[in-house]
């Protein structure tokens, strides 16, 4: 079977699936260049696992035990390992394999199914499956299981909170909401053992990756039967990634072992991981005292690894594109008024904002960090709302607040965040205040109650992030600020001429007219202040000599366990410490 071209309205129809799915934004890369991969065979075959490359008189470590924590990783006790019925359990990923997974380039290649095809137009996969697929406790991993898994997450019974996410499914919708109650009228069927057939509402191209997702992993049948909610527990947990639960101290520690039983077993060097659950309070303490291996990194470590002789080159920064910006509501004055919009956009000294960050920031002028499609560098775009306090202030003559008197209370919302975020939006509120006078008062909403109070447009000033799904600016832009989604909106902000700009982006595979059309868009939402970028994200983790495989991406830089990308405990070996 030939796999066509993907076309712009299937994309848009994924964002549309997972804007209705309630998924943040942050948890899922819809990477297009992944489905650049589909060629007219289908995917064939499973890449496989670099050896081990040692360094000259350099040996393998007797102990192959890897030990990471802290950071931005396993900072709590997950709620489980169930990916199936919560994407959001904070499990660890390397006890499942899926279909398909995201390799260092995020792209969805095969995992579980040695060969993806599809119909002419789209709206029917078939995975057919490696014979060699175990369960952790040597039973046969089968299409009939991934049939079972994805039924189950459906299945209104289960409650799972992301069960959206497979609508694309013929009928899943459906039979989510009990408007169908035959799941066999599902569009998901084990054709037998090794040949799973998937039929959608319609064509869609990017369904494989969606099965590449961690909301797509299967879950054991006779484990959940027997166990229930605490079938993920150790000594219950029956898996078919390359590792297994060998304990779980609840709040303390989690240890993995080496999956005898994994297809891909022969290419895992690593026999043990240990997990130690890390405060993200904690720092880097744990790597400094060598406790762990490799840590993630929050701002208060950095610059001390750094100037450090002994840790310095130990330090890396890895992709992980993000944008913090500020959303001025133009339905609440002052912000009403486009002028006090402008003066705010041009009071902005973002070089000065982002010393605070102690590296972990860098200073934005548009939604898309550099090195992404779609990012802008020229002229005409840093200087819409560049730093200029003389004209700053005077955008607010003719306004109340002319000469940076007579503002209202003005409040500043953001939710509880770490990656250096507060810090940020104080640095910003001290340069208004320097700047236009406009004094600002913080406040730090627990996460639910600012989503919430987000999506009815009921705060004044906020400050936010966005962290890049895929790597297209159709994720930057209509994501975030289109103004005709049904699915809600993050600001009040509304632009006809934005909305047309994004429509025809969406609509031509001409990829250098689209990203004109995207640079428009940018433009638009800049001049008329619906937004205002400040700072994009960078981020560090740390890592010791003693550990090796960590993949590159084409970019060069090193990538490691984050958001999509779960494949890292697979390349991991020790070599013996100096």
């Amino acid at each position: 079977m030939r796999i066509p071209p993907i076309s712009d309205a299937q994309l848009d129809l994924l964002a549309a699936r997972l804007a209705a799915a309630g998924v943040p934004r942050r948890d899922f890369l819809k990477i297009a260049a992944s489905l650049a991969t589909l060629g007219a065979a289908g995917f064939n075959g499973r890449p496989a696992a670099a050896a081990p490359k040692l360094a000259p008189g350099e040996k393998l470590a007797k102990d192959q035990t890897f030990r990471y924590g802290g950071g931005g990783w396993y900072q709590k006790d997950p709620s489980s390992h169930d990916y199936n019925r919560d994407l959001y359990c904070l499990g660890v990923p390397a006890l499942f394999a899926g279909l398909m997974k995201f390799n260092a380039d995020l792209q969805a290649v095969p995992y579980v199914a040695e060969r993806v095809a599809s119909s002419n137009d789209g709206s029917m996969w078939t995975f057919t499956f490696r014979k060699d697929s175990r369960w952790s406790d040597g039973t046969p991993c089968t299409a009939r299981d991934f049939e079972w898994s994805w039924k189950r997450q459906l299945d209104p019974a289960t409650a799972a909170p992301y069960a959206s996410f497979l609508y694309d499914i013929k009928n899943a919708e459906a039979f989510n909401k009990k408007q169908v109650t035959d799941p066999g009228r599902v569009g998901v069927r084990a054709r037998d053992d090794w040949t799973l057939e998937v039929t959608l509402e319609g064509p869609r191209g990017y369904f494989p990756v969606l099965a590449a997702y961690l909301a797509a992993l299967p879950a054991h049948r006779p484990s959940v039967e027997k166990h229930g909610d605490k079938w993920t527990e150790a000594g219950n947990i029956v898996g078919n990634g390359p590792f297994v639960l060998e304990s779980w101290e609840h709040h303390k520690v989690m240890v993995l072992r080496k999956n005898r039983h994994f297809f891909g077993a022969r290419d895992v060097t690593l026999d043990r991981v240990v997990i130690p659950i890390i405060p993200v309070a904690s720092g880097a303490l744990a790597y400094e005292n060598s406790e762990i291996d490799m840590t993630s990194l929050q701002t208060g470590d950095l610059r001390r690894l750094q100037s450090n002789p002994k840790t310095e080159k130990e330090v890396f920064r890895y992709p992980f594109p993000g944008t913090w910006y500020l959303i001025p509501q133009v339905t609440k004055p002052p912000f009403d008024n486009l002028k006090v919009r402008r003066a705010v956009a041009h009071a902005l000294d973002r070089e000065n904002i982002v010393r605070v960050a102690q590296g972990f920031a860098a200073p934005a002028h548009s939604m898309i960090p550099p090195g992404f499609p779609g990012a802008l560098d020229n002229s005409n775009i840093r200087g819409l709302q560049k730093f200029d306090p003389q004209l700053a202030l005077s955008m607010l003559k003719g306004t109340p607040f002319e000469g940076g008197r007579n503002w209202p209370r003005i409040t500043l919302s953001m939710r509880e965040q770490a990656l250096g975020s507060k810090p940020l939006a104080e640095a910003a509120q001290a340069v208004l205040l320097e700047h236009l006078g406009m004094r600002t008062e913080l406040e730090v909403l627990e996460p639910r109650v600012f989503i919430e109070r987000l999506w009815k447009q009921d705060l004044q000033f906020v400050w936010i992030s966005w962290f890049m799904d895929y790597p297209d600016p159709h994720n930057e832009y209509f994501d975030t600020f289109y103004g005709k989604k049904t699915t809600g909106r993050r600001q009040a902000w509304v632009n006809d001429a934005f909305d047309r700009e994004l429509e025809a982006g969406r609509d031509t595979r001409d990829q250098k007219k689209r990203l004109q059309h995207y640079a428009r868009a940018e433009e638009i939402l800049q001049t008329d202040v619906g937004y205002i970028p400040v700072a994009w994200l960078v981020r560090y983790a740390a890592a010791k000599p003693w550990v090796r495989g960590i993949e590159r991406n084409r970019q060069g830089e090193l990538v490691v366990e984050a958001n999509i990308y779960v494949d890292m405990l697979l390349h991991l070996y020790m070599v013996e410490r100096a």
